[in-house]
């Protein structure tokens, strides 16, 4: 990338292409399972932000560097092995961006409930021999090209094995999570509840409301599971999509400050400032 900053996506700038050489994708009761292999011979961007943990299991090819970014958790320049496993909560934002050679991987998408709604820690390079074998042999059965009944047999019976192997080893220990941490839905409740209205108010009180917690137990649960206050997710969110709008869209600056929830366009392009370094319409001329 000569002459080009090599950063993961910042969730403002457009994607970076993907070159999926094969990709199958696939459900094992509430298990979603996709096995691929992918090109990395330019700069590729991964980037998740679900209401489901995602468990990447690395199962070969070669990259030669790649870039990872938690909104909570581990963060830096760190190459996957065969073996790896990168596990991405619910609700946290990440971003790699991952060069050279081929990548071949399995990505479960665990719902919340398989779990217990227990929160998971954010991780990269865990090992897990069970994990990895499970998903090896998943993926030899599910890109064969001469599949049959017998074989989505012999995948269903790893995949339910597996769930049981998650339950037991990620799952909630005694049936509850820990008292003053948020659970792996309540994250997913007051992300999804942020993003899909940004322009309400947004009060503590509503916010801690929505998982049944008092406001002080709710500011120190929030900044735990998110790394940052209330406040500072709402803003961030806020102004990611003003950026959005203004790439993608028409909109007057005033009508995308409002509908991002910001009060008045002065304090609208004031926070825009900031956090991008230059002002909307600037920044919507940079992007033309």
């Amino acid at each position: 990338m000569s002459g080009q900053a090599w950063g993961v996506w910042d969730g403002i700038r457009p994607l970076r292409p993907r070159a999926l050489v094969a990709r199958r994708e696939t459900a094992i009761g509430p298990l979603g399972i996709v096995a691929a292999t992918e090109r990395l011979d330019h700069p590729t961007d991964w980037a998740f932000e679900e209401a489901h943990h995602t468990i990447v299991v690395h199962l070969g090819g070669r990259i030669e560097r790649m870039a990872c970014e938690f909104s909570v958790g581990p963060s830096g320049h760190v190459s996957p092995l065969r073996g790896d496993v990168w596990m991405i909560p619910a609700a946290c934002r990440y971003a790699a961006l991952a060069e050279g050679g081929r990548a071949d991987f399995v990505e479960l998408r665990v719902p919340t409930a398989l779990l217990g709604d227990a929160p998971i820690a954010a991780r990269v390079r865990h090992r897990d021999d069970f994990l990895f074998g499970s998903a090896s042999r998943l993926a030899d059965l599910l890109l064969r090209e001469d599949g049959d009944d017998l074989t989505d047999m012999a995948a269903h019976a790893i995949g339910d094995a597996l769930q049981m192997h998650l339950r037991v080893l990620y799952g909630c220990r005694g049936g509850a999570t820990r008292r003053r941490a948020l659970s792996a839905s309540q994250r997913a409740r007051v992300a999804t509840a942020i993003r899909d209205e940004l322009d309400a108010a947004h009060s503590l009180a509503a916010l801690a409301g929505l998982v049944g917690m008092d406001v002080r137990r709710f500011t120190a649960a929030f900044r735990e599971a998110f790394g940052v206050s209330p406040w500072q997710y709402v803003r961030r969110a806020r102004l990611d999509a003003a950026a959005r709008m203004l790439r993608q869209g028409d909109e007057a600056v005033t009508e995308i400050a409002l509908a991002t929830g910001f009060a008045t366009p002065s304090h609208f392009a004031t926070a825009f400032t900031r956090r991008f370094g230059v002002a909307p319409s600037r920044y919507r001329a940079n992007m033309a």
